[in-house]
């Protein structure tokens, strides 16, 4: 999961998307807007998306949001950003580079705010019912919860899970590519039609 196929780019992009944050152009910035709940997570992405040392990803996530993780990304780098920081359930937008570095902290809060009133980032249930023991399933349950597989195995499955709904539609989608069953509001699987259930 190194890179971010054209549905979840799609997915991603649901989000309110600001008039200053043309879809097309070079020069991205990403502003973090909330840090989600787990912060080891948070460092470990900005980490990822810096390619940068503990040290410095933690001193970056520890100022106050709105913040700037980055400027003069390509727009493949700030998707992949996006995807990283939203799997560990914080809010982030890209923006053009001058807005991230130029933009008044009233606009960015105003911003934020309306990002996560958005239906995208509403709290939703999903329910894992298995994860193939591969390379990718690890990878996958890392990404997505942050935990080895073997630790999700023992915890037991099916398991549910509180998450964005961004979150939960980006992970149903990576789920079928890994050969995971993954349920989005935590629901039990329709019965197939004629199995009488």
């Amino acid at each position: 999961m190194n890179w971010i196929d054209t549905e979840t780019k799609a997915i991603l992009q649901r989000a309110y998307d600001p008039p200053l944050s043309p879809p097309k152009v070079a020069d991205f910035g990403l502003v973090l807007g909330f840090k989600g709940k787990d912060q080891g997570r948070l460092i470990r992405a900005v980490c990822r998306i810096n390619d940068c040392k503990r040290a410095e990803a933690i001193a970056l996530v520890s100022r106050p949001s709105p913040l700037t993780i980055n400027v003069d990304l390509t727009e493949e780098e700030a998707t992949l950003g996006q995807f990283e920081l939203v799997c560990c359930e914080a809010i982030s937008a890209v923006v053009r580079s001058e807005v991230a570095m130029e933009a008044g902290h009233e606009y960015l809060v105003e911003l934020f705010q309306r990002i996560s009133r958005s239906p995208e980032f509403q709290s939703t249930i999903v329910r894992i019912d298995d994860v193939p023991r591969t390379e990718a399933g690890q990878r996958f349950v890392d990404q997505f919860l942050g935990m080895d597989l073997t630790k999700l195995s023992e915890l037991g499955l099916p398991r549910r899970f509180r998450m964005p709904v961004k979150k939960a539609r980006i992970m149903k989608h990576w789920a079928s590519k890994v050969g995971a069953k993954v349920h989005e509001n935590g629901a039990e699987p329709s019965a197939p039609p004629g199995s009488g259930s």
